[in-house]
């Protein structure tokens, strides 16, 4: 299986009947993966209007041709949240390993 094309964070348009949907209110942002279905990767979508939310398949999404910098702006704010909470979960996992650790001594 090839590697996933998106990651969470990406702005995406879907591509819907063969063409994608061009128009700025319809930019979404990959706000999770999802596993493969029959061999195709799955992710989560959340139009950055209205906040809708919906699956799709790696082949309904394309990259947006344009990007307005509030939209930029958006998802590099989604992103730095993503990359914060990551590292406190990491953080958390640390200090359980090291108590687990010192509690076996």
């Amino acid at each position: 299986m090839e590697a996933r094309k998106f990651a969470i964070g990406d702005q995406v348009c879907l591509r819907l009947d063969g063409s994608a949907n061009e128009n700025p209110a319809d930019v979404y942002t990959i706000s999770r993966t999802l596993p493969a279905m029959a061999n195709v990767w799955q992710y989560r979508v959340k139009r950055l209007g209205d906040g809708q939310e919906r699956a799709v398949t790696e082949q309904q999404l394309a990259k947006p041709a344009f990007q307005t910098s509030a939209q930029r702006s958006m998802a590099d704010m989604q992103r730095d949240t993503q990359r914060i909470r990551n590292a406190r979960a990491s953080e958390r996992v640390r200090i359980a390993t090291r108590r687990s650790e010192q509690e076996r001594q």
